[in-house]
């Protein structure tokens, strides 16, 4: 026998005791098959499989099925949250580029109203990312861990919001003006944002009184109009490991007043830490209805304005538009001993209310002079005095700052934020009332861990 015939034999004897059965197809689909799960899997492609997913149910339900779902959930709708400023100014210039290019009058007035309308969604998100973004975005590693964005469903109306701009921009309309999903949307952030001061944020702040830093210029920043800057510096502290960021500002509210009142008979000396957290909330409370209410009326005169001025490029074919009602927000509540009143009035309201009944004053009381020739003002000014450290700097001065004043601190662990806030508030229309025209409140960081101490002090 040759040798090639051989080896070939050899090698059959070997394959033949060397390779195992086969298993058969009966015995294949019986056989147990490996299981995969969620947590089995790497985070990123977890990411990949849960961005595909409503927001709605990345909050209400793949936050509660494991820590690591909620992890990977938490990140996907934080970042969501922090990235829809972006969309939104993105769609903005989308529709005001169309307005420009209109090719004829039903597109100009398309593309014009629904662009009014897109805006009243802008001025809700503002006051939205103000309250949150401190917890869902910690500068740095703050002494709780981060939030959870977890209103799905403002995210998801967004994303309809801003697909209908991009796409059908009728669809953010109605006869009568925005549609009642832009309506919507703006009852659902309001709603949002006080069950998150309520539950949240005071969970948190009752552990720090300064976690909230800058949380009030961060609000008054909303502002649509108003806005001054008087000083912004950055300079290093005491200690050699941190800085320090001092700012002045001055805002102006428009036919706005802010009263606060001493309440006789009761107790405003209660110093215990839940008192101090409520008086941080409520001021809060106070600061964000006031902005919203103001930007509301700012807007309703500028899309009026704009309404008149379209009227007028075409030729008069459009209706003129109708002319705003009176509107007046008033708000108020009593605690710790003290009665706050505040809130605003647009131009038409105050002309009707204010205004008239100065000029039959005058006319009247010109020869008795009785009455001043002034023409009476509204307009609230809040004076902010600001000194803190980086991570706790309003998100307006977050962008001037470097990355080594937020994470490059030579002792992390014994670093202790410094924050002092000063909010300095004159108020004419109270004045005009004879009721107290200054009231000063201050936020001030702990100096001591341990002991009783001031965070918290209202002064009128």
């Amino acid at each position: 026998m040759d040798q090639p015939e051989k080896r070939h034999k050899r090698s059959r004897r070997r394959r033949g005791q060397q390779q195992p059965q086969r298993p058969s197809k009966r015995q294949r689909r019986q056989a147990p098959q490996e299981q995969h799960s969620l947590d089995s899997l790497p985070p990123e492609v977890l990411e990949m499989v849960l961005r595909l997913l409503p927001y709605q149910e990345l909050a209400n339900t793949l936050r509660l099925v494991s820590k690591r779902c909620c992890s990977v959930a938490t990140t996907i709708l934080n970042n969501a949250f922090l990235s829809a400023g972006g969309r939104l100014n993105s769609a903005l210039r989308h529709l005001a580029l169309s307005t420009e290019r209109a090719a004829n009058e039903c597109e100009l007035v398309l593309s014009g109203r629904a662009h009014n309308s897109l805006e009243l969604v802008r001025a809700q998100y503002d006051l939205l990312r103000a309250v949150c973004w401190r917890y869902t975005h910690p500068p740095r590693t703050q002494r709780f861990g981060r939030l959870c964005f977890y209103g799905g469903l403002i995210l998801d109306e967004l994303d309809a919001l801003l697909d209908k701009a991009q796409k059908s921009p009728g669809d953010l309309l109605d006869k009568e003006g925005p549609a009642p999903c832009v309506t919507q949307f703006g009852v659902m952030c309001k709603a949002f944002m006080n069950l998150f001061e309520k539950v949240s944020e005071r969970k948190v702040n009752s552990r720090n009184s300064v976690s909230s830093g800058c949380k009030p210029v961060d609000l008054l920043d909303c502002l649509m109009t108003g806005r001054e800057l008087l000083k912004l510096r950055v300079s290093s502290g005491r200690r050699h490991d941190s800085c320090l960021v001092s700012m002045k500002l001055r805002y102006v509210l428009k036919r706005a007043w802010f009263t606060c009142l001493e309440v006789p008979g009761r107790d405003d000396s209660a110093e215990n830490e839940e008192c101090w957290r409520d008086q941080q909330r409520f001021m809060y409370l106070r600061l964000r209805r006031l902005v919203g209410s103001s930007n509301e009326h700012h807007l309703e005169a500028v899309h009026f304005e704009r309404e008149r001025l379209m009227t007028q490029t075409t030729n008069d074919l459009l209706p003129p538009p109708k002319i705003p009602a009176c509107s007046t927000y008033s708000g108020y509540g009593e605690y710790a001993g003290r009665f706050f009143y505040y809130g605003n009035m647009n131009e038409y309201a105050f002309d009707s209310k204010i205004m008239d009944a100065w000029r039959r004053n005058t006319i009247r009381d010109r020869i008795r002079k009785r009455a001043s020739d002034r023409k009476p003002c509204y307009d609230l000014l809040i004076n902010v005095e600001l000194k803190c450290s980086p991570e706790l700097a309003p998100l307006a001065v977050r962008s001037l700052l470097k990355c080594d004043d937020f994470e490059n601190q030579s002792n992390v662990e014994t670093h202790r934020p410094y924050l002092y806030l000063k909010l300095s508030i004159s108020c004419p229309a109270s004045v005009s009332n004879k009721l107290p025209g200054q009231f000063v409140w201050e936020l001030r960081s702990p100096r001591r861990h341990r002991g009783r101490h001031h965070s918290v002090s209202d002064n009128s």
